[in-house]
């Protein structure tokens, strides 16, 4: 996805349900432009077209937003998930831990954690409270919705072994908390 794409998706995000010329306002692009990388949004499924507000007579202009339950895109690493449970022991939660604590990096701050999230694939953000995180994006999300249970013990193993002997745990994962994210809550064992 390029560039200018990514970024017309996450205004859509995070302002959605939203018009061409609003999104062209925010991304600073001509709203044809803002068209195109909407129509292949569309077209890609990671975006969906609504019937907007009316603001006089006529049909009302169309909106933008991204469709609940499939803002977690549509990149999977079964590659990932596979190593992970084949190198480590046979429960999931604790394959994944054992495949955080391998990482090379610590993560000691929410910030380094969202980093950690970043490029393990989640395409994370944090939410508004501090030391909870929205995983926006699932790179094993059909497998979840089957196996819910031992996928989402594997990304919470995976954070915890992380953050192990650090300043900060996973208190929790919440799977699909939320229509478009799971969450991620910490919490600081120095308290």
């Amino acid at each position: 996805m390029t560039q200018r794409r990514e970024q017309v998706l996450r205004a859509v995000r995070e302002a959605g349900p939203v018009g061409v010329a609003e999104l062209a306002r925010q991304v600073g692009l001509h709203p044809n432009s803002v068209r195109f990388h909407l129509d292949q949004l569309v077209a890609d499924e990671l975006v969906e077209r609504v019937p907007g507000r009316a603001s006089g007579p006529g049909r009302p202009p169309a909106e933008y937003r991204v469709p609940p339950g499939t803002a977690r895109g549509r990149d999977r690493r079964y590659e990932a998930l596979a190593e992970v449970l084949l190198g480590g022991p046979g429960d999931p939660a604790a394959a994944g831990v054992a495949w955080g604590r391998r990482l090379a990096d610590r993560p000691g701050t929410a910030g380094e954690v969202v980093g950690l999230l970043d490029e393990l694939g989640f395409a994370p953000e944090p939410a508004a409270e501090p030391h909870r995180i929205r995983l926006r994006h699932c790179p094993f999300l059909e497998l979840a919705a089957r196996h819910r249970d031992a996928v989402c013990s594997v990304h919470r193993g995976m954070v915890s072994g992380a953050l192990e002997g650090g300043p900060l745990r996973a208190r929790a994962l919440l799977p699909f908390a939320e229509p478009d994210a799971c969450v991620v809550e910490l919490e600081d064992v120095r308290d």
